[in-house]
This record gives C-alpha cells, structure tokens and sequence, in this order.
C-alpha cells in the first residue's frame, strides 16, 4: 500500500476502530480495539474485517480450554498475525511453536509472553532459537540491574531488542546508560523510565547523554504547552525525540491529540490518545535516514506490544479484583 498522509491515516484508523467497534463492543475492551486499529495503520496493511473475524474464530478453535487465546486477548493476536504473515492460519503455528520455545527457556504460561512471541514472527525460522535464547539473557540482564521493576510485562520489550544487532550484554549495558542518562537530568525512576531506556536503546546511532538532552526538550516543550507530561508519556517522549524540527512538529501532534480528544469515539481515552497521536505524526516522517527510519519502525512496534502488555495487566487486574469481589459476597 502506498503512503498515506496522517489525515489519511487519522480516518483509516476511525474507519477501522468503528468497525472493531461494531462488531466486537461486547468482547473487547476499547483500548484494545483503538491498539488492534493503530497495528493496521501503522502496518500499512488493509483491514477485512470478515478475514480479521475469521483469523480470531480459527485461533479461538484451536487452542486448549484454559489458553490465554480463548479471552479477549485473541483479537490482538489475530491482529499480529493479519499484519506480519501473508497467511495468517498457518503462521498461527509457528507463533504457538515459537511461545513453547520461550516458555522452554523460562518464561511464564502468561499473556506476556503471547505478545513476545507476536513480536518473534518475523524473524528468519534458522534464528529463531538464537534469538529466543538471547531474549531470555536480556530478560535476566535487565532484572540483575533492576529486579523489582522487571517482571514478565517486559518480556515482549526483551524481545524486541533482541533482534538488534548487539550482543546481549551489550544491549543490557546500553539500556542501563540510557536510564542512568534520563534519571541525572531529571527523569523521575520507575517502570516508565525503564520503558524509555528500552525505546531510546533501540537506536544505536546516539551517545545515551545526547539523547537524554533531546528528550528533555521534547519535554520541555510539552510542558510549555501546557500538555502536562506524565510519566506513563515518558516512552513516548523517546518516539518523539526523532524530531528534527521539534517546536513545529510538537505543534502539529498536539493539534492531532486535540482531534482525538474532540471525538466522541475516543475522547475518553485520552492516555491512548495521546500514543496514538504520536504514533500517526511519527509514522508519517520520511524524511529520515534508513538508521534513523528503521530505529523508528522498530519503536513504534515495541509502544504497541509493551502498550497492550501494560493494558492486559490491567485488565487481569481488573478481572481479578472482580473475581474476588463475587467471591466474597
């Protein structure tokens, strides 16, 4: 599919969430139909939604009784595999083969390691057992720098690092200069600074100090624009400091967030609202080196797994706390 611009992609993505919206309003959460509509636009791939369906009945049908994949959660494996495989049914194999390699290596039966495994479709089936194995060393790299913070919500983000071209150690060391980088100027510690070390490292082209600098700006930027700057924003942050002309740019993403906000398909998910709007600026920067643009590609990927990680803890959370309540009554 040829380029489109973001207004073009704005109304592709309506398009698209109207239609998830419509068809599965009682079986998904929102934010996962607005995450499922973003893979399609940012994938540049055309939604169907009779073949979307179909590709979640079929992977519905052919998983055990206490899968993960019989939930909601489906919908967005079916959605990775609609956008990575020209087919999708047989591609739903391999991905299962490819999450009982990880869970071989150490990784929990959970709906975490679904999204790493999502994220794994891509790479060359000679490799795979490589990069799995080097997943899991930067797993544990990352919990031996920061235990507490580290949990299964980060294997989709070791995934993904793992297909750089560094070695594993190196990749973890990098992580940790750039968190290191971003906390000295005045970042605030924590799961979401971790996430930006994770976006920030995908790209090798820039000492972390230079890079920590071009962040705070981003930040500083939102911040006088009275567009508060969370620190569930900081991964995005990362995305953003690709910008060359930042002031015009932040400009043009705040006009797009505002347009979100406005709609009232969306208007209550603003936190989504803000990713999405930086996901659709950010995908439309051709102007770029192929460093630059492939660092990009591979960020906007990592923000939409880790986002549905973060959005599946809490709706497992959620349905927990739902369990326990009926429980005690």
């Amino acid at each position: 599919m040829q380029e489109r611009s973001i207004k073009e992609n704005i109304g592709a993505y309506k398009d698209i969430y109207s239609q998830l919206y419509s068809a599965l309003k009682w079986k998904a959460d929102k934010r996962t139909l607005m995450m499922i509509a973003a893979m399609y636009v940012t994938n540049s791939k055309e939604f169907h939604l009779k073949k979307y369906l179909e590709i979640a009945d079929y992977i519905k049908g052919n998983v055990g009784a206490f899968s993960y994949l019989k939930s909601t959660q489906r919908f967005s494996i079916a959605a990775t595999l609609d956008t990575t495989a020209d087919d999708p049914k047989t591609s739903f194999h391999h991905f299962i083969a490819i999450y009982e390699k990880l869970i071989d290596n150490g990784f929990s039966r959970n709906a975490y390691s679904y999204i790493a495994a999502g994220t794994l479709l891509k790479v060359e089936p000679m490799r795979i057992d490589e990069i799995i194995q080097k997943t899991s060393d930067i797993y544990k790299g990352m919990k031996g720098h920061h235990f507490f913070l580290t949990d299964s919500g980060d294997y989709p983000l070791a995934s993904i690092l793992a297909q750089c071209e560094n070695d594993s150690e190196e990749i973890v060391s990098r992580v940790e200069e750039y968190y290191q980088a971003l906390k000295k100027i005045g970042f605030s510690s924590g799961n979401d600074l971790q996430f930006l070390s994770h976006i920030l490292a995908l790209d090798s082209e820039q000492s972390p100090n230079v890079k920590a600098q071009q962040c705070i700006e981003i930040k500083e930027l939102l911040d006088n624009a009275n567009h508060k700057t969370k620190k569930v924003y900081y991964p995005y942050i990362g995305m953003l400091s690709f910008l060359e002309n930042k002031e015009s740019e932040i400009n043009n993403l705040l006009m797009i967030n505002e347009e979100f906000n406005r709609d009232k398909l969306f208007k209550w998910n603003k936190e989504i609202n803000f990713m999405m709007s930086v996901l659709f600026l950010m995908s439309s920067m051709t102007a770029m080196g192929d460093a630059a643009r492939t660092g990009l590609n591979i960020s906007i990927e990592a923000l939409i797994q880790a986002q549905q990680a973060a959005m599946t803890a809490s709706m497992t959370a959620a349905a927990v706390a739902a369990s326990s309540s009926n429980g005690n009554t």
